[in-house]
């Protein structure tokens, strides 16, 4: 199974998002994100491009992880017999680090303690 993972241009996977990645899907494909994103229409396309496959968000975007959501979410509830089910993964952190910058703290998500949910 070919999955498609969401990727911003501006980002890349971190060595234990990578690890999960490799563990959980043999084949994956990355589908690079502009910097500046999508607009709605563009992503109503990409949308229907991505249906019937499994999709893998790395950088949120949240109208794509509404719009497959539902769409699996819809699936699920029919019966598709020999039809494949759009399928929605993405990476959850909730572990965070403190850092200061120009003496002001702040909490940054951590390079650690990734899931693929």
């Amino acid at each position: 199974m070919l999955a498609i993972v969401l990727l911003n241009e501006q980002h890349r996977l971190l060595p234990e998002q990578k690890e999960l990645l490799d563990s959980r899907f043999p084949k994956y494909k990355v589908k690079s994100v502009p910097a500046e994103g999508w607009t709605k229409e563009e992503m109503e396309t990409i949308t229907d491009e991505l249906v019937g496959k499994t999709v893998v968000f790395v950088s949120p975007i949240p109208l794509l992880i509404r719009e497959l959501s539902v769409i699996s979410g819809a699936e699920m509830q029919q019966d598709f017999r020999n039809k494949e089910f759009t399928k929605v993964f993405l990476f959850h952190n909730d572990k965070r680090e403190k850092k200061e910058i120009n003496g002001k703290i702040i909490s940054v998500i951590s390079k650690t303690g990734w899931e693929l949910v």
